[in-house]
């Protein structure tokens, strides 16, 4: 069975070896006693409180070599698929796909990317990838700027990916990093401070690449960052994203580093912004879209999200099968279709990225007490966190 994960909004996901938990969930249905009528009445306005209540244990890692190795952060941009569906099936992007976005959508749009060394000094500026519609690649510095062309009025996501694959990787000797070094040893080429590959992308089929993939040449935790972030232009034709992750030092714990992560995760982590949905006629889509950075090493340990799985047998293959295929839990608000609410309609695998915006892949929130215990002599910690389920959270 696939462990309960906390998420934190660099992406990175803390599994708990969970012993139980329990699930409380509250509605506020006031009852009136009517004088006379012996009879009651009440008023359910569907507000409804949540929470999880959830007991684990900390333990060391039972650690390989393997495990004290440095790795390297990298996010990701998927131009086979959008980002934001009301449905959370993530439709088709380019125009050339059947999706919606032309190149008139494109042209002035700007997505800016920190590297390790950019994002940790508040003095130095990201990268920032302008689309435009003319010919011709092109490359300035301070800030960092590179210009990539979107000649196709209707592009496919392989051709956007393939004309910013060739515009990244394409800048040797551009110096776009002059006066703004990308690297601490002074790297002034994209190419310095990240690597750039082209993969298919969750829509693709055949040979298609449509995922462009920049990986940090900088090894270790420093290189996870809140980027890339989107220009205003892009609104609610943002491709499918991954911000910068899975950059360690060591992947191995103790159960005494495992306590201290929660005691920073929970007792002072900053979200300066937003994080979760407006409850609107379509909830899946952002209440804000700014086109500034909130990136900050501050947020990066921010818990926004929980995956808590289960096994379910309706939405098993086959009509016979009685094997379990596991599923997250998700808490649908909002004003949305009974039908898409229940067991039936959970049909997200288990290890699907969890999408703040998506309600689909795991339930937003935020972890709001812990408790936990230690005896003297022993290396492992016992003890409880309550998660509450939360769909828009704002903080500072």
């Amino acid at each position: 069975m696939t462990k309960i994960r906390l998420i934190r909004k660099d992406n990175s996901v803390l599994t708990l070896d969970a012993t139980q938990y329990s699930l409380n969930i509250t509605r506020s249905v006031p009852v009136v006693p009517m004088l006379a009528l012996a009879e009651r009445y009440a008023l359910d306005l569907n507000i409804v409180t949540a929470d999880y209540k959830i007991d684990v244990i900390l333990s060391d890692d039972d650690c390989s070599a393997a495990q004290f190795e440095k790795t390297a952060a990298s996010c990701s941009l998927d131009f086979s698929a959008a980002a934001e569906d009301s449905d959370g099936e993530h439709k088709a992007y380019g125009a050339g796909d059947g999706g919606s976005i032309t190149n008139d959508d494109l042209d002035g749009a700007v997505i800016k990317i920190h590297s390790a060394h950019t994002n940790d000094n508040s003095v130095l500026k990201p990268v920032e990838i302008h689309f435009k519609k003319t010919a011709g690649a092109t490359y300035s510095a301070t800030p960092p700027q590179i210009n990539v062309p979107i000649t196709q009025s209707s592009p496919t996501g392989a051709q956007i990916a393939t004309a910013l694959e060739s515009a990244l990787n394409g800048g040797g000797s551009s110096n776009i990093g002059a006066g703004n070094a990308l690297t601490v040893g002074g790297g002034q080429d994209f190419t310095d401070a990240f690597t750039v590959t082209r993969v298919a992308g969750k829509n693709d089929t055949g040979s298609d690449r449509s995922k462009i993939v920049i990986t940090s040449t900088f090894l270790g935790f420093d290189g996870n960052n809140d980027t890339p972030t989107f220009s205003k232009e892009f609104a609610s034709s943002k491709p499918l994203f991954q911000e910068f992750s899975g950059g360690l030092d060591r992947s191995c714990k103790s159960a005494g580093d495992k306590l201290q992560d929660l005691i920073g995760f929970v007792g002072n982590a900053s979200l300066l912004g937003t994080s979760g949905t407006m409850i609107t006629k379509e909830p899946d889509k952002s209440a804000i879209e700014s086109d500034f950075s909130f990136s900050d090493s501050q947020t990066k340990d921010y818990i926004v999200g929980i995956q808590i799985p289960y096994n379910s047998l309706v939405t098993s293959a086959g009509e016979t099968s009685l094997d379990y295929v596991e599923r997250n839990q998700v808490i649908i608000t909002g004003r949305t279709d009974a039908d898409v609410q229940g067991s039936e309609a959970n049909t997200r695998p288990v290890n699907v990225v969890f999408d703040p915006m998506d309600k689909t892949t795991g339930i937003s929130g935020t972890v709001v007490a812990m408790s936990f215990n230690y005896i003297a002599g022993e290396n492992v910690y016992e003890g409880s966190l309550t998660f509450m389920p939360i769909d828009m959270i704002g903080g500072t």
